[in-house]
């Protein structure tokens, strides 16, 4: 690593340099993220950085004195697992070992967490992150791709009697993750306090309202915290009634995050006119362990990036 660069904690100011440095870093103004028509994508704005670095459980930056930032990293802590994610790297520092000390950082913060799962989330495109995380011994385990819809399209005029809305700046989410009722467990957190649930028959859905994106609108990242069993046949339901919360509050769509090994759900959610708008790899240094912590999980829902 350039001996001038030093790596240190992200701090709410650092945004706006932040923003700047990851714009060059992916190479497009919104991250890489795929354009879908009739909704705006991903704009990399400070505001954008900032809200990873609130909803992160650490951030760091190489920077360069004088110079400013060089690279960044997140850590995202979830029940049960945590990940590193978001690494990028100025192309004119590339090669100096900015990434490897990064990645570094976020190891050992991994590593303390005391989480049975860990992990790296990187975008399909970044070659040269996937052989960092191989050298440390993480393999691909997983690829998850977000898919987008318009709000007022999937919203349904399905009868949503037996669902109720859970709002509070101190949500607080059902542990189900050690309990024998529910197949799947909380592994997800609010990531502001304007986050609120959407409970219904033998389901609770977490619910992010993003007013970032698209620029038109803000959309709803929804994520599932409970379910007394596997909901695929009930996808369009649960979709539906998120897609009406996400409308009725202005929201111009809704985005779910979803392993493709849950191909019947992917077929599902395409059929209802959600599209693919990025993919991300996930690596883990413990497949066994990823294995059994997936299998605990539902087919919607996953903290990223």
């Amino acid at each position: 690593m350039n001996a001038q660069a030093l790596v240190r904690r992200m701090r709410d100011d650092d945004a706006e340099a932040v923003a700047q440095l990851l714009r060059a870093a992916y190479g497009t103004p919104d991250a890489g993220a795929i354009s879908v028509v009739g909704l705006a994508s991903l704009p990399l704005t400070a505001s954008r950085v900032r809200r990873w670095h609130q909803a992160s459980a650490a951030t760091w930056i190489a920077e360069v004195p004088g110079f400013g930032p060089v690279g960044a990293v997140f850590a995202v802590a979830e029940p049960g697992a945590a990940w590193m994610a978001g690494l990028g790297v100025a192309p004119s520092f590339r090669g100096a070992g900015v990434g490897a000390a990064l990645t570094d950082h976020a190891l050992e913060f991994l590593a303390a967490s005391g989480r049975t799962v860990t992990g790296m989330d990187a975008a399909s495109t970044a070659v040269g992150a996937l052989g960092l995380y191989a050298r440390r011994g993480f393999r691909p385990a997983d690829l998850t791709v977000r898919l987008r819809g318009a709000a007022a399209q999937l919203a349904s005029n399905l009868d949503r009697r037996g669902w109720r809305e859970i709002t509070g700046p101190d949500l607080s989410l059902p542990d189900h993750s050690g309990g024998a009722e529910a197949e799947t467990g909380v592994h997800a957190h609010p990531c502001s306090a304007a986050s609120y649930l959407l409970e219904g028959p033998g389901v609770t859905l977490l619910c992010d309202p993003d007013p970032l994106i698209p620029a038109d609108g803000g959309s709803l990242d929804l994520r599932l915290v409970s379910a007394s069993a596997r909901h695929d046949r009930d996808v369009s339901t649960l979709v539906g009634v998120a897609a009406h919360s996400a409308w009725r509050r202005g929201l111009a769509a809704l985005d779910v995050d979803l392993a493709l090994a849950d191909g019947v759900v992917l077929g599902r959610l395409r059929r209802m006119g959600l599209a693919p708008i990025a993919s991300t790899i996930r690596l883990v240094s413990d497949l066994e362990a990823y294995v059994d912590w997936r299998r605990r999980n539902g087919p919607i829902g996953r903290w990223s990036f």
